[in-house]
């Protein structure tokens, strides 16, 4: 395919359109995958324009206007991240979402490093296309917003004090709003990543949530280990399918190579200057280390596991039990309790194995809001 195609989009009659004919680029070499995508949003209500060109799409974005970019990452020669990266520069206003294959090793590393506020994974469907795209022009649009706020309250100080506090009211409520929208492109990141291991997407909001109420009561900042506990498996990007979905039990190999999505993870994590990816980052290597020390990666043991790194381990190991697996049925919760209990001491912190016991009817309210 080459050159643009430049796409009707007459919404669908008798409806109105949700996005308000946002303009999105599409740059996307093959293609199947750029008609399919742009057949997608035009029933979304979207005005679409498809490249199948970095050059061609970054001559565009500066000759036109456009409230999103879809751009696959796998362009050859790097020709999609450096678009990406580009547009963040040269375009703030253009809302950026990125495509690229479920099994790409490099997914995570990419989308955190070039902040992406949007990801579509191939195979995709409607519903994945509208949402990402929906969520990454709100998520601009609040950063705007933000922004606009910041120079609001700036020019208030120098005139009224009264103007000043009313206009950090609103700027407040923005950033909030702005922050829950990183966290819903990380759910949705973590979410996919647990779909291609044949798990279901609710096990990354249920260890979630269950890791922020253990958090409370040992005394860690709870939100943070909220969000940062939802990047705890992003190194099983790069663990095979075949070892992910395997039926039955796995052989010694199989396991080594299911054990390094911790050490993964932590690599792709690490050496951020985000207190929230550093959080995550030691979260991903230590959520199956155990107190007596039998754990892997590192073999650590009681404390030298940080208080994250246990709490996320209850949380991980209870919802796994309660859960139907590719090689198992889900254990009745009384039977995974007993699992659980003959871990205190061995498996799990005692102390944050007993806080968890002790909250066992919000831990039950999680299960049930967030089922499968």
């Amino acid at each position: 395919m080459t050159g643009m195609l430049e796409v009707d989009v007459t919404p669908t009659r008798g409806r109105e359109p949700r996005s308000g004919h946002a303009r999105v680029l599409v740059v996307e070499g093959d293609e199947r995958f750029g008609v399919l995508l742009c057949e997608l949003l035009r029933g979304g209500g979207y005005d679409c324009v498809i490249s199948a060109d970095a050059g061609e799409a970054a001559r565009l974005l500066a000759a036109q206007d456009f409230d999103a970019l879809i751009c696959d990452a796998q362009l050859p020669d790097e020709a999609g991240t450096e678009l990406l990266e580009a547009t963040a520069d040269q375009h703030p206003g253009v809302a950026r979402v990125m495509l690229s294959e479920a099994d790409d090793r490099d997914l995570i590393e990419r989308a955190v490093a070039l902040g992406v506020a949007g990801y579509i994974t191939k195979p995709f469907s409607r519903n994945e296309v509208l949402l990402a795209v929906g969520g990454a022009l709100r998520r601009r649009r609040l950063e705007a917003e933000n922004h606009e706020l910041r120079t609001q309250v700036k020019a208030s100080r120098e005139r009224r004090p009264s103007d000043a506090e009313e206009a950090l009211h609103r700027l407040q409520d923005a950033a909030g709003k702005v922050a829950r929208s990183h966290e819903e492109t990380i759910l949705r990141l973590t979410q996919a990543i647990e779909y291609r291991g044949g798990q279901t997407a609710g096990h990354v909001e249920r260890v979630s949530r269950c890791s922020m109420r253990l958090a409370e009561f040992a005394d860690v900042p709870a939100d943070m280990v909220r969000v940062a506990s939802m990047m705890h498996d992003v190194g099983k990007i790069a663990v095979g399918p075949n070892i992910l979905q395997k039926q039955g039990e796995l052989t010694s190999v199989e396991r080594q190579g299911m054990e390094r999505h911790c050490e993964i993870g932590y690599g792709l994590l690490c050496g951020s200057d985000s207190e929230l990816l550093e959080l995550a980052a030691g979260i991903a290597l230590t959520h199956h280390e155990r107190v007596d020390g039998a754990g892997y990666p590192q073999g650590l043991s009681g404390e030298d596991i940080p208080a994250e790194g246990r709490i996320v381990a209850v949380s991980d190991v209870f919802d796994a039990l309660t859960s139907d697996r590719a090689y198992r049925p889900a254990f009745p919760v009384e039977e995974a309790l007993a699992i659980m209990r003959d871990g205190r001491g061995t498996q799990f912190d005692p102390r944050i194995l007993d806080c968890f016991l002790g909250c066992l009817d919000q831990v039950e309210a999680i299960r049930t809001t967030l089922a499968d």
